[in-house]
């Protein structure tokens, strides 16, 4: 959400992408430790796999934006949007519907 709004104020593809990439590997070590913090080890292979992802992300869509052409980055980052939000009005709709 917030790479493809800071993408429609006219933000660079790359600097927008790699800041909210930063940010959000910072919300995922934060929510990771608070998770952490107040369930202890019993949930640990959440904590991990919210710190794995985090860490996997980053540098993938770095080296991603630094390749393509800004063009593509936002087609795929509008059609990801749009992909998203598509299933989400779907699940909510088979959710609303199926009652």
């Amino acid at each position: 959400m917030a790479t493809s709004t800071l993408l429609a104020r006219g933000g660079q593809a790359r600097t927008t992408i790699g800041t909210v990439n930063a940010a959000e590997f910072v919300v995922a070590l934060t929510v990771s430790a608070t998770f952490l913090m107040s369930m202890g080890l019993q949930h640990l292979q959440i904590v991990a796999g919210l710190l794995i992802g985090g860490m996997m992300a980053a540098p993938v869509a770095a080296l991603l934006v630094k390749r393509l052409k800004e063009r593509w980055v936002l087609i795929a980052v509008g059609v990801l949007v749009l992909a998203i939000s598509l299933f989400q009005i779907g699940h909510a709709l088979t959710g609303y519907l199926g009652r």
